[in-house]
């Protein structure tokens, strides 16, 4: 029998649909007999209890939309949604993943709508058919990462302030020269202004790549070594392990030759020989922010921004 109900398990165990209910839900003093009769007959005809028809009842939508932008390519974002389904579940929330990428998003829009009160959308694409999407749909919106108008609650992190302990925690060390090695894009205004902050303690340098993978800190690997840096920035742990890579083949030690530190903390970072140094998202005080956020549904924007961090570890020489 597919689809049973709450109403026919109690027909068949010949007990209310009360009772049913509270021992389902392990709630209430239900006679021993009777819960196995219960459990056994849900077993048999596998229940599955439909929590969109008791939301309705109740008034209430404890389904909450996620939607990510890049398919969780990155292990940062990974991070983020795995802490925020963590953080979701114990607070009696359930998330619900799809892709803001294309017609994915307007089609996950849509067959959300009536069914989830909160979406949470990390780094919202800025096409305008994206940037539209949320006025249509009664949702209450929440950004991480990423630009958000007036109506909506944002969570912002703070790049600059992780890479700037880096920097400092490199120049404090004796390193002279660093290079930052990355896309250097979006990061290049306010690693400008660490770096000039610093000026008097060291030289700094860029150097561009088209991506910030693996495979583009092993190529990176000549031009930082020609350049004479006692020191690299990495804008991604992927193109630190892609560096570490060509350390290895070259012989060259870290960090007794050259100090390495990333950013986003991946978790194999903590365990290359050396530990990778790194620079670490604030994963847990995002998830944080959005459960409170949804928990209890503030009659204004929150806007917050959130601190990245960096974790020392042995990648970095001691001066």
């Amino acid at each position: 029998m597919a689809g049973v109900t709450l109403k026919k398990l109690a027909e068949l165990s010949g007990l209310s649909v009360r009772t049913v209910n509270r021992v389902l839900k392990d709630q209430g003093d239900v006679a021993p007999e009777k819960r196995e009769l219960v459990r056994r007959l849900a077993r048999e005809y596998k229940y599955i209890p439909n929590i969109a028809a008791r939301n309705f009842r109740l008034r209430k939508k404890n389904i909450v939309g996620v939607l990510t932008c890049d398919h969780l390519s990155s292990e940062a974002d990974r991070q983020k949604v795995a802490e925020l389904e963590r953080r979701l579940l114990g607070a009696g929330y359930y998330p619900l993943l799809g892709s803001s990428r294309g017609d994915a998003l307007r089609r996950a829009l849509e067959e959300w709508n009536g069914t989830v009160d909160f979406v949470v959308s990390f780094r919202h694409p800025q096409s305008p058919e994206a940037l539209k999407a949320p006025e249509d749909f009664p949702c209450t919106f929440i950004f991480v990462d990423c630009p958000a108008g007036e109506p909506y609650h944002r969570i912002a992190i703070n790049r600059e302030c992780g890479i700037a302990a880096a920097y400092r925690c490199l120049t404090g060390e004796k390193c002279r020269r660093i290079v930052h090695c990355g896309t250097c894009g979006l990061r290049r205004g306010f690693v400008d202004r660490i770096t000039s902050a610093l000026s008097g303690s060291a030289e700094f340098a860029p150097i561009t790549t088209a991506h910030c993978e693996l495979e583009d800190g092993f190529a990176a690997g000549d031009a930082i070594m020609r350049s004479g840096a006692d020191a690299v920035f990495f804008d991604t742990d992927r193109m630190a392990l892609g560096f570490y890579r060509y350390a290895w083949a070259h012989r060259i030690r870290i960090p007794d030759d050259i100090s390495v530190v990333g950013f986003d903390d991946d978790p194999f970072a903590r365990v290359l020989p050396p530990p990778l140094a790194t620079v670490a998202h604030p994963v847990a005080e995002i998830a944080q922010t959005i459960v409170e956020i949804v928990t209890s549904a503030p009659d204004h924007p929150v806007r917050r921004t959130l601190d990245t961090r960096l974790v020392r570890r042995d990648s970095i020489r001691r001066g």
